[in-house]
């Protein structure tokens, strides 16, 4: 039986003892420890026995992804480069027909500002680090800069700014450039403010500075007519895993008259505590008109708030009585329950009676209206304000006067960009959640670009200045063009650049995979989707997609979004809401962003609900019950829900043994399916949030967590095992770099065999932990979220943030595992290859498609690297095919066309016929190659048993290929309608009542009981 207030108590008092004695991590890394790392980052790249091995990216790109910086090419109106926030840079030379990823290779795939050089069209800067000041933000290593229009890199300093928000470049010198720098979210100190280089970033120096060392800078604009002349924004911001604190008294805007060798700060202009990210725009057809967007944390007066457009809203509640509460319409009171997240069992009509008895209190409602999703849309603060000045910044004024309502919410900190028209000063565009245009200067606005094909969380826009109405749009859909100044719009998301916070697949054939994307839902797709042709994935549910979980019966999918909001989605279509609630009258459940779920391994009707308390589901999320305390000890109560559970698991090997590991670093295991709770964190480092826990599929007592100090910029990696269900750690995170872990995963077939994904990349050990591989090759440098292992396909699959999904073959590290490691050369496993009967006809000379012909993929180990000679042999021994690759040393992916050689093909042929009886030689069934090559076909194997061979250096191996029977010719004619009723025995007509099967007698029916 479980006793919430006993656990609790022992919990709270073994908790209090067991953190004092757990170790403190220094906070924040700095340059030199980062350098390091992505240092032996590189060579464990280029070290690794498994680099030979190639990722597959699978999509999807429909969706988009959060673009950050547009920028053309002078001279070229055909090309231009578009940022990514963490899908790093990308370049079209077609008006963006397609795009070319430039930055994979780079400390990440993480942007903040790009920049042209005016002067040499083939010169881009690139300004590392998201400056968006949002929870999933990543920051970068400073300034790289490429001579060559993007083909390579080089890194030109400011390690420290880790989050850069402007690049400029002075349009008659190449060589100044000024970096305006945002800084760390989370930790204060390093290179904040704007910086500047005169000798093209062989050196920086620091030419405007915050009054704090909170304060970098969050815009930084040039008048058009003198680069001498330049308005810089700051912003005084900070981060905890718990508060976000949007404004400080560093917040202020600044501009200097000799080039940025001194500013003066603007004093007319709002500045100080309440100011929060100010960005910048100057249009050059009237420099003098400057337009600054700020997110303002100043209460409205009494007069301009707005209580909602419902007679009952949380904002009117706050001042209602009991008496004005009971004269509320039924239908308000309904819609108020639903709306303020009730528990289920509580609908109006209880409501209004509980009020009414006194069982339930205006206060208790009003403290559930504390609701983390309804914050960020709720406050009483002016939010976005667009200030302008006509005297090129002496004064400003605000330029509406009533609240813009509804475009920043209180997250302005995600958006912070106005911008002008260029040739009429009066056209301005703000950005937030939707993007708004005013024509009379900021007086009045309207909503713009709200078309059905164009995403929200707008954070870049282009304007040609030859051309007004061509306008580039990026947002958190990725990158919109319109060539009518918005009243049309031509979506340009081919790139795989989703930024995924999980991944989860099912057993179908093939396999499908889901996961949850940033600002962009959840989504489904194949495990064989070919981006590239145009193949894409299923939306399934939006907001900022959360965890998925798939029943084992693929009757049943849970998806959901922020804050604990899921549905379940049935094989029917029915969609049902699944969330847990406390009573009325118990405090309200704190939801992480990404709240886990997942559905029993034991039990397809089970799912587990993970809030600040474990609930779980016997009758697939119909009701819940809570199976845990509160397993949390932190006391922190901020703007941003902490003290949640992060991520749980349950043992494959045993029902009921869950362990669980929460924001402010707890980790609890129960092996009695939730009645007793273990703090099993001593140990462990204290206050790191703990990214994941994993039981082991092979060990039932064995059991791994990863902790993350991302938010503390602390980039070390904290990886450990235990062997006893928690009760002692071990340490296994040596030889990996300084990088952030997200996700450990165990091999499922394998237990020797992890898996990790850093804010970097994948890792792999193949003995347990003792020593580690990198396990990225054709992966980029981007933050990998999740990590999924495929029990069946032996495929790993990765959910990036920022770069989509990608898939691996693990089967050939899995077999290097278990088999002997002595071999020089090995092949292994190739999958069936089914014929196709369209292999046999002449290529079409006009819509001939390379992508839809046949190939295979497989894999080699070679000991030494080299020239690899692969052949494939018949049944007879006979090669009928050729190739060579180039190895790497260890293992090595590779394709090949299936393509016969007609000499080869012919000749075996020609010996297998000999061996026919003389009447068959001259059947065509025996002489297919000789007709294809005759009728002009390509020439691939014929359906059976083949053997792959490989030779190199003296040694060979062997694995065998099975080319599939095409499948068979469907028929040529359907049944016949078939109508109901039609081919049925005639029935006779009765013309005499039948006697009752009871009847006694001929004719005579008994008295049935009841009648």
């Amino acid at each position: 039986m479980f006793r919430p207030v006993c656990l609790t108590l022992l919990l709270a008092l073994c908790g209090t003892s067991l953190q004092a004695a757990r170790p403190r991590p220094a906070e924040a890394s700095t340059p030199a420890a980062r350098d390091a790392a992505w240092q032996q980052h590189q060579r464990m790249e280029r070290e690794s026995p498994a680099r030979g091995l190639r990722w597959r990216s699978i999509g999807p790109t429909v969706q988009g992804g959060r673009v950050v910086d547009v920028e053309m090419v002078p001279g070229q109106p055909a090309s231009f480069y578009v940022a990514y926030a963490s899908g790093g840079v990308w370049k079209t030379v077609n008006h963006g027909g397609s795009f070319e990823p430039l930055t994979d290779q780079l400390f990440n795939t993480v942007v903040g500002d790009i920049a042209v050089d005016p002067q040499a069209p083939d010169t881009l800067w690139v300004g590392m680090g998201e400056p968006n000041a949002a929870r999933s933000n990543y920051g970068g290593n400073g300034v790289y800069l490429s001579r060559d229009g993007g083909r390579s890199f080089e890194h030109k300093g400011l390690a420290d700014s880790d989050r850069i928000a402007r690049v400029l470049v002075d349009p008659r010198n190449s060589r100044r450039v000024f970096v305006a720098a945002a800084g760390k979210l989370y930790s204060p100190g390093g290179s904040r403010g704007v910086f500047l280089t005169e000798d093209g970033g062989a050196s920086w120096r620091q030419v405007l500075k915050g009054e704090n060392d909170w304060t970098g800078a969050s815009d930084l604009i040039m008048d058009p007519r003198d680069p001498d002349t330049l308005y810089a924004a700051l912003w005084d911001r900070k981060r905890t895993p718990w508060q976000f604190t949007e404004s400080g008294p560093g917040s202020a805007l600044y501009k200097s008259h000799d080039g940025g060798r001194s500013w003066t700060k603007l004093a007319s202009f709002p500045a100080g505590q309440g100011v929060g990210r100010i960005g910048l725009s100057i249009s050059p057809a009237r420099p003098d008109t400057v337009y600054a967007s700020v997110d303002l944390w100043r209460e409205l007066p009494a007069e301009l708030r707005h209580a909602g457009d419902r007679p009952l809203s949380p904002k009117r509640l706050k001042a209602m009585s009991k008496e004005e509460f009971l004269r509320q319409d039924p239908d308000e009171l309904e819609a108020f329950v639903r709306a303020a997240d009730l528990p289920a069992d509580v609908d109006g009509a209880r409501l209004l009676a509980g009020v009414k008895e006194g069982s339930i209190t205006l206060d208790q409602l009003r403290s559930r209206l504390l609701d983390a999703n309804a914050a960020l849309f709720d406050a009483d603060i002016w939010g976005l304000t667009i200030w302008r000045s006509d005297d090129a910044g002496t004064q400003w004024r605000r330029t509406h006067e009533r609240p813009l309502r509804n475009v920043t919410y209180t997250y302005g900190y995600f958006f912070g960009q106005v911008r002008v028209d260029p040739q009429d000063a009066e056209r301005v565009y703000a950005l937030g959640v939707p993007l708004i245009v005013s024509s009379d200067g900021g007086k009045s606005w309207s909503g713009y670009a709200n078309h059905r094909d164009v995403h929200v969380d707008h954070h870049a826009l282009w304007i040609d200045p030859q051309d007004p109405k061509r306008i580039l749009l990026g947002n958190d859909g990725g990158l919109d063009i319109s060539y009518d100044r918005g009243v049309t719009w031509r979506k340009l998301d081919a790139q795989p650049v989703g930024q995924f916070y999980t991944i989860h697949a099912d057993m179908a054939e093939p396999y499908n995979v889901y996961g949850g994307l940033q600002d962009n839902g959840t989504m489904r797709g194949s495990s064989r989707t070919r981006w590239e042709y145009g193949q894409d994935w299923t939306t399934l549910s939006g907001g900022d997609g959360a965890f998925v979980a798939v029943d084992g019966e693929g009757r049943h999918t849970y998806t959901g979004y922020q804050f604990g909001n899921y549905m379940r989605h049935d094989a029917d279509g029915k969609r049902s809401e699944v969330r847990p609630r406390s009573s009325i009258g118990e405090a309200p459940l704190r939801y992480n962003w990404m709240t886990p779920v997942m559905v029993s391994p034991h039990n397809p009707q089970v799912l587990y609900f993970a809030a600040n308390r474990l609930f779980r589901s016997f009758d697939k999320a119909k009701s819940f019950q809570p199976i845990s305390p509160d397993l949390s000890r932190t006391r922190e109560r901020g703007n941003v829900p902490f003290g949640t559970i992060t991520t749980l698991s349950e043992s494959t090997r045993r029902f009921g043994q869950v362990a669980v590991g929460t924001d402010d670093g707890q980790l609890h295991v129960s092996r009695d399916g939730g009645l007793s709770w273990q703090d099993v964190g001593d140990g462990l480092p204290q206050d790191r949030w703990v990214s994941r826990v994993e039981w082991s599929h092979h060990v039932e007592g064995r059991l791994y967590a990863s902790l993350n100090g991302y938010r503390q910029d602390d980039d070390r990696a904290y990886l450990y095992v235990s062997e006893d269900f928690g009760r002692n750690w071990r340490p296994i995170a040596s030889g990996l770099p300084a990088e952030p872990i997200n996700v450990v995963r165990e091999d499922t077939v394998t237990p020797e065999l992890l898996y990790v994904g850093t804010d970097r990349g994948v890792y792999a050990s193949m003995d347990r932990g003792a020593s580690w591989m990198a396990l990225d090759g054709g992966l980029p440098n981007v933050p990998v979220h999740d990590l999924f292992v495929h029990v069946r396909d032996r495929e790993l699959i990765a959910g990036t943030h920022g770069r989509s999904a990608w898939v691996l073959d693990l089967l050939p590290l899995q077999e290097r595992v278990r088999g002997p490691r002595s071999a020089l050369l090995q092949l292994f496993h190739l999958d069936a290859v089914q014929a196709d009967r369209n292999w046999r006809r002449e290529p079409d000379p006009w819509f001939d498609r390379s992508e839809y012909l046949p190939s295979l993929r497989g894999t080699l180990w070679s000991a030494a690297g080299g020239r690899v000679q692969l052949s494939l042999v018949d049944g007879n021994g006979k090669a009928l095919a050729r190739f060579e690759r180039e190895a790497v040393p260890g293992l090595n992916s590779f394709e090949w066309d299936l393509r016969l050689e007609p000499e080869l093909v012919l000749a075996a042929e020609q010996e297998a016929l000999q061996k026919l009886p003389e009447a068959d030689r001259d059947q065509l069934r025996h002489r297919r190659y000789s007709e294809s090559v005759r009728l002009g076909h390509r020439l691939y194997p014929l359906p059976g048993k083949y053997r792959l061979r490989a030779e190199a250096q003296g040694a060979s191996a062997e694995t065998p290929l099975e080319i599939k029977a095409p499948r068979a010719f469907e028929p040529r004619l359907s049944p016949p309608l078939k109508r109901r009723g039609e081919g049925m025995e005639t029935v006779r007509t009765q013309t005499e009542p039948l006697p009752h099967p009871r009847a006694g007698s001929r004719g005579r029916a008994l008295t049935l009981p009841g009648r």
